[in-house]
């Protein structure tokens, strides 16, 4: 199950729209996000289809455009690097 948060203007001033972040919960194969990458795959459809009930939900406006950005964690060795 994806957990959304947003952020308003009224809690940030320095932004000029709402940003949704939407965590998986999950670890996604390598395979996974290549595929995304290109638009494809099974996590295209899991993203699409949290993006449409964002939508049905008024989180997002209908009209706006889509964004994904992938990012990749960096592994650390035993522990050591962590931010956490």
């Amino acid at each position: 199950m994806a957990t959304a948060t947003g952020t308003t203007e009224s809690q940030d001033k320095t932004l000029k729209h709402q940003i949704v972040v939407v965590d998986l919960n999950e670890a996604q194969s390598s395979h996974q996000v290549k595929q995304l990458r290109k638009g494809q795959g099974q996590l295209m459809t899991h993203v699409e289809r949290i993006v449409n009930e964002l939508i049905e939900a008024g989180t997002v406006k209908s009209t706006a455009q889509p964004v994904v950005i992938v990012v990749r964690e960096h592994m650390s060795f035993m522990g050591f690097g962590e931010d956490d």
